[in-house]
């Protein structure tokens, strides 16, 4: 293949890499992590360095990159997410010049790139805000450098090779492990002295470059940071590690043992004199990872992304197996390992693998419901509710190694609302003996529930209202206003809270409220009706044969709309009617002042999100 031609197609498989890494791009939400990197990380140096570079294990230079990104394109999904894709798709050429290199054929590097640039896994964290991607394209770049540079021997080689290396080790501390696989490799292959010279002066300059890089893995070694995902597993670095690296995907037993096991055996058996330096590319950073994974946490294949190339490399060479018939088989099969992951990649554009929760539905639900004065109580914090909700009411979490009831009580003694986000049986019987409980909405991964004071405030009455309902010329109950929580772009669900004055007991009859949600001028076959709710005042025991007490007081009366999501409201404007009726005789209704047997609530027009 000539090198004009290679290079078209290699321009070509970047061009794919970028159309499917940039493909619903902001399309989910940022998950935790990501919102945590958008808010910290990029945070203003100064402090990074002051704070958290002690704890947090990442390198400086990827706090740095990213602040310097963050004030460059932004803080959008779309604009955050598009440096790690970039980074990501080095990796591209990368590969594709490590297979050119160490095979002496264009068409194993070219492949090797089709499968990187097709790889779910390595989609996955190109579409993440964090240092994982940059990672996985800049150190196959540093290792190709190296080869390069190695073989050579020329001064610029070895200081190109610096300068990507030390980007490399800054950007993701686990770097450190491929320059143990280039320390083995110069000394299996590249035993002249003029070439381990230049080698030592290199890596001498590269560990007085990152004099910084030590003293804050000096501080980091002096937390208690324990890691965040697994502990290690041996036998999870062939059912999980390899399956996930390749594909992108683990496998249900008992796959999760066959497929990588036949992986390795057709790589084994097509092995030549280069496998000894792949074996030590996966091999030595792997074992690393598990000693490292005994003492931490860290026990994840994102933590071996660099290894991904040598993987895909072993992979594309599988064409230039010189045997016939049963080696053509195994050429084939090997070729086919990345074909289990895509329909995990489609599922994962359709949002049906979706990395995080929907915290835009979560952040215009209280944007839309919850007032000034109100607070916004989490189960669990998380990074990403600050990143989408920017509205004026106050936030806090639960704090763990506290009594919640403790908690609870000092929340409800301040707040007259109170929003809690997310399940905490402890938290929520603590609330309902303290308050009234208003609404319970779920949305994506969300329970939404609405906690208020059992006394009612005036300044909670959003719209005040004068309409009294008579039975037979006597008042029985004036409308003092409402308060309408509801809909929003996302979750159409409405809360309703009435405010009722009672000025008398009914006779005998124990009247129910009915709410309607009306479509004037479109009835829906005929019955203009879209919507309802109807109880008794209160939905509790207190009827209107003896709920007036001689008394002036407000109670408030909560009604649902809406709370099916199957049913779509359609295009219109749609007004909510009030009254009170006869639950033995429906069409019995009390009377409102100045004409008509029902009440519409001024300003209350509902239209579709």
């Amino acid at each position: 293949m000539s090198r004009a031609r290679a290079l078209w197609l290699l321009a070509s498989l970047v061009g794919l890499a970028f159309v499917l890494r940039i493909y619903h791009l902001d399309t989910v939400p940022l998950r935790g992590d990501e919102a945590f990197a958008v808010r910290y990380w990029a945070d203003d140096p100064a402090q990074v360095l002051r704070d958290l570079a002690k704890w947090e294990p990442h390198p400086l230079g990827t706090f740095f990159s990213f602040w310097a990104w963050k004030n460059l394109a932004g803080d959008s999904e779309f604009a955050m997410r598009y440096y790690p894709l970039l980074g990501n798709l080095i990796g591209v050429a990368a590969v594709a010049a490590l297979g050119r290199r160490l095979f002496h054929h264009w068409a194993v590097g070219l492949l090797a790139a089709l499968l990187w640039a097709i790889n779910p896994f390595l989609i996955w964290h190109a579409q993440d805000v964090r240092n994982y991607a940059i990672w996985a394209g800049i150190s196959p770049l540093a290792l190709w450098l190296f080869l390069r540079a190695a073989q050579r021997n020329r001064p610029r080689d070895w200081l190109l090779y610096l300068l990507v290396e030390t980007l490399a080790v800054y950007i993701f501390f686990l770097e450190a492990l491929l320059l143990v696989v280039q320390g083995v490799y110069l000394l299996a292959a590249h035993r002249d002295r003029p070439t381990l010279r230049r080698a030592a002066l290199t890596w001498i300059a590269l560990a007085v470059i990152m004099i910084p890089w030590f003293i804050q893995v000096g501080y980091l070694a002096q937390t208690d940071y324990q890691g965040t995902t697994q502990d290690a597993d041996p036998v999870k670095l062939l059912t999980w590690f390899l399956p996930t690296l390749l594909t992108g995907r683990d496998f249900a037993a008992p796959w999760r043992i066959i497929l990588p096991l036949l992986w390795i055996g057709l790589v084994l058996w097509s092995s030549d004199r280069r496998s000894a330096f792949f074996a030590a590319w996966i091999l030595v950073p792997a074992a690393l990872l598990l000693i490292l994974s005994t003492r931490m946490a860290i026990f994840h294949p994102r933590y071996l992304a660099a290894v991904a190339p040598a993987l895909l490399l072993l992979t594309a060479r599988a064409p230039l197996i010189q045997k016939r018939s049963l080696a053509q088989i195994a050429a084939l099969a090997l070729l086919l390992t990345p074909l289990p992951g895509i329909p995990w990649l489609i599922d994962y554009y359709q949002g049906e693998a979706a990395k995080s929760a929907d915290w835009r539905a979560l952040a215009a639900y209280l944007d839309t419901r919850a007032r000034p004065g109100d607070l916004i109580l989490q189960t669990a914090p998380d990074p990403s509710f600050a990143y989408y909700y920017r509205g004026k009411v106050a936030e806090t979490s639960l704090k763990s190694g506290e009594a919640i009831a403790k908690q609870i009580e000092t929340e409800t003694a301040a707040h007259h609302t109170i929003w809690l986000v997310g399940r905490s049986p402890e938290a929520e019987s603590a609330l309902r003996d303290q308050m009234q409980e208003i609404s319970t909405h779920a949305m994506s991964n969300f329970t939404v529930i609405q906690y208020r004071s059992r006394d009612v405030s005036d300044a909670e009455i959003a719209v005040s209202t004068d309409a009294v309902f008579s039975a037979d010329g006597v008042p029985l109950a004036r409308l003092v206003g409402y308060t309408l929580l509801g809909p929003d772009p996302y979750t159409q669900a409405t809360t309703l809270l009435l405010y009722w004055e009672p000025l008398a007991n009914a006779d005998d009859i124990s009247y129910r409220v009915f709410v309607h949600l009306i479509r004037p001028n479109t009835p829906l076959n005929g019955v203009p009706r879209w919507n309802q709710d109807d109880h008794p005042p209160f939905d509790d025991p207190i009827a209107t044969t003896h709920w007036y007490e001689g008394t002036r007081r407000i109670e408030r009366d909560i009604y649902h709309l809406l709370d099916d999501p199957a049913r779509i409201l359609d295009p219109g404007t749609y007004e909510i009617r009030v009254g009170f009726y006869d639950p033995n005789n429906p069409s019995e209704r009390l009377l409102v002042d100045g004409g008509g047997d029902f009440f519409v609530l001024p300003g209350a027009a509902i239209t579709p999100p």
